[in-house]
């Protein structure tokens, strides 16, 4: 059961992304038009796309094991971390103020910083910190000041 979730997405960044999606299908039916490289260059959009898509939105879940942190696919944008590996936490009232050694960002409200026991620090960015900080401290997670 999960105690905490969300979707941070950002509808500016999304449509940036259309951009580049946009290019590589045109280039993609040019190639195909061309009558060379289209093989190539279909495995490369097809790879492209699906970066693209992953990174377009951060989902937060926190149940009563572990946080975990995907992106839209979950195939390259993931990380769990165990509620039992985490030393502490901070909140950043900013998007821009958290800084992790591993780092899940796209702009919102807030960011969380997870300084772990075993391994590197982790930060993302949260449009409710407040939301995320009361559901940490309710697991007996300590907060920085």
């Amino acid at each position: 059961m999960s105690l905490y979730e969300e979707t941070v997405s950002s509808r500016m960044f999304q449509l940036l992304m259309i951009l580049p999606m946009a290019a590589m299908l045109w280039g993609t039916y040019q190639t195909y038009q061309a009558g060379e490289g289209f093989e190539i260059m279909a495995a490369s959009t097809i790879g492209a796309l699906i970066i693209l898509l992953d990174v377009m939105a951060i989902r937060i879940e926190i149940d009563d094991r572990e946080l975990r942190i995907r992106g839209v696919l979950g195939l390259l944008v993931r990380k769990t971390i165990s509620l039992e590996n985490i030393a502490s936490f901070r909140v950043g009232k900013s998007w821009t103020l958290c800084y992790g050694m591993i780092h899940f960002n796209l702009p919102a409200k807030g960011c969380v910083t997870i300084r772990q026991k075993h391994g590197w620090s982790v930060s993302f960015t949260t449009n409710r910190p407040e939301e995320v900080a009361m559901v940490l401290s309710t697991l007996g997670i300590p907060r920085e000041p």
